[in-house]
Order: C-alpha cells, then structure tokens, then sequence
C-alpha cells in the first residue's frame, strides 16, 4: 500500500510534546500515519512548492541519538576507508566518530526553508517487513535529492536510512550516497568529479556493532 502528503491530526503538537522522547511517541507515530495519511491527485503538484503542513519523519533527531548512544557506550569502532584503491583500515575514537557521522546532520530536510521542496511518500514493503518513507526534492540545486527512511514494521524502529546527495563546490561535483544501519554502522559513498573529466572516489565505512 501507498501513501503521498499524509498530515498529522489537528493535535499533532499536543502529541509530539507529549511522546517525542518516547518508544510510545513513535508507536503513536506510525499509528496516526496510518490514520491520517490521504492520497493528493491534483495534478502538477508534485512540481511545486507543498504546505509547510506536512509531517516529516525526525531523521535528523534520530541521528543525533545514535551518535549519543555511541558516545554514552564508548564501543570500539572501526574504521575502514578506500580512497581512489588505497585501503586503510584504523581504530577511531568516540571524538573522530562525532566528527565523520556530521555529515549526516549536514543537511535537515525538515528545515522550513527547504521543507516545502520536499514530497513524502509512504508505502509498505511485505518481503522486507519495512515501512519506508520516501523524501524527493522537486528542486534540483538543494543537495539532498533522495532521502529513505525503513521502519520494521512490528518494532516500528529505525532498519536504515539511505541519502542521496549532489553538491557543487567550486568546479567541482560532489555526488554521495550514504546510508546508516542503527546501532550498527554507517557508509559514506562519495564521488568527486573534477575539471577535464577527473575525478576521485572516496569510500568510509565506520562499525561500532559487528554482530547486528
């Protein structure tokens, strides 16, 4: 099943106040979804700037309590990083951590002045038991172009969280995919494309759980 531009109940607020640092909120959460959630036919609005009404996913609270998790239980944490063929493989700190996991905090899709260039789609994926909220931008110059967002549909919990990003730095072309597993580890997929077709491949994969 499908579902595009959901909006929460009129005590959306009411709601989120009471149960966002909460297991009951998110379970709450996916309930009022399902509830709330209608199909928007219009044509061409797919295209346009949306309602600020819209209710998105917190993916960037969710970031920030896994990098508080890591930093709370200190685990040992692998680095692994590709650049161009050259592998290296290191032991990091919770501090080198904090600081390679902010770039998934670098862009907030929820920001007001980006939101409305956002559409939310929602739908169920039986063979994997996850709900997945999809976030594509309609304007192409924002660097967030695609965002997933997999819940498992009986714990309601994060699975994963994919982003497909493009930034353009200078006269270079920065293209990146990125993914994090929760409470396992995260993956940084980056392309650099240089002046005279040049470029450069970047790849960081940083675990802090290898039995998930």
């Amino acid at each position: 099943m499908r579902f595009h531009s959901w909006k929460y109940l009129s005590f959306q607020g009411s709601l989120y106040s009471i149960f966002k640092n909460t297991s009951l909120w998110l379970a709450s959460f996916i309930a009022i979804i399902m509830l709330s959630c209608k199909e928007n036919n219009k044509p061409g609005n797919d295209k346009l700037p949306s309602a600020d009404s819209t209710v998105f996913y917190p993916v960037q609270e969710y970031f920030l309590s896994q990098i508080k998790s890591v930093d709370s239980a200190a685990p040992v944490i692998r680095m692994v990083t590709n650049i161009n063929g050259q592998k290296d493989s290191v032991t990091i700190s919770t501090e080198q951590f904090n600081k390679t996991a902010q770039t998934f905090l670098e862009n907030n899709i929820a920001d007001t002045a980006v939101k409305k260039y956002y559409r939310q789609s929602i739908f169920k994926d039986e063979t994997t038991g996850s709900y997945t909220f999809n976030y594509s931008s309609v304007n192409l110059s924002l660097p967030v172009q695609n965002l997933n967002v997999l819940l498992d549909t009986i714990t309601q919990t994060v699975k994963r969280v994919f982003i497909s990003r493009i930034n353009i730095k200078g006269d270079s072309t920065i293209t990146e995919k990125l993914s994090w597993k929760n409470d396992n580890s995260f993956l940084i997929n980056r392309i650099v494309q240089l002046p005279q077709n040049k470029e450069t491949t970047q790849q960081i994969s940083v675990v802090w759980h290898d039995n998930n």
